[in-house]
């Protein structure tokens, strides 16, 4: 399984079906807060559909076609990031996060996903790691931004977001470029 213990306080550990209401309550609580970045969670999101989330992340795990993991403060389910979009040919994948609004400003974003590319770059050996974030998203960028990646371009009119087409920012991340930054 899939679990990293990034200090004292944090941990990011694969989901699992027990972990559902915790996915459900956090997704409930921050509806509003989240909408306009997660378009798929709706006014009827259920716990079912919080089991079918993580299902949908396990059976990508089991096929070696990334992960979808909890990040956890003190206990507390702060959010969730994902490695996704794996094509293996050209040795690249995708990068996903979130958090519920009273995590946000902590770092914990960063972190979890400095663990997800040294898991990408280090165990998997992936070349390329993307991450797309709407481009009125200021905080996702930054996080792009922090972690090292270059913003390649505009993704222009990309995805149906908030009752209009909103562009996306492309960032990426080069093996290379992350072992020179660690060094």
């Amino acid at each position: 399984m899939f679990s990293h213990k990034i200090d004292e306080n944090i941990v990011l550990r694969l989901l699992e079906e027990r972990h559902a209401e915790e996915v459900y309550s956090l997704l409930d609580q921050n509806r509003v807060h989240l909408q306009t970045e997660l378009t798929w969670l709706t006014d009827q999101l259920s716990l079912n559909d919080a089991k079918e989330y993580i299902r949908a992340g396990l059976a990508r795990f089991a096929a070696n076609n990334g992960l979808r993991a909890g990040i956890w403060l003190k206990s507390n389910l702060a959010g969730i990031v994902s490695l996704h979009g794996l094509v293996w040919a050209d040795q690249k994948a995708s990068i996903g996060y979130w958090l519920g609004a009273s995590f946000q400003g902590q770092g914990l974003a960063t972190k979890a996903c400095s663990i997800l590319i040294n898991h990408a770059f280090g165990e998997l050996k992936l070349n390329r790691l993307e991450i797309q974030c709407d481009s009125e998203n200021n905080r996702s960028c930054k996080i792009a931004e922090r972690l090292g990646f270059t913003q390649e371009g505009i993704l222009r009119q990309s995805w149906w977001s908030r009752g209009h087409f909103a562009d996306l920012v492309l960032y990426s991340l080069l093996a290379s470029e992350w072992q020179s930054r660690k060094s």
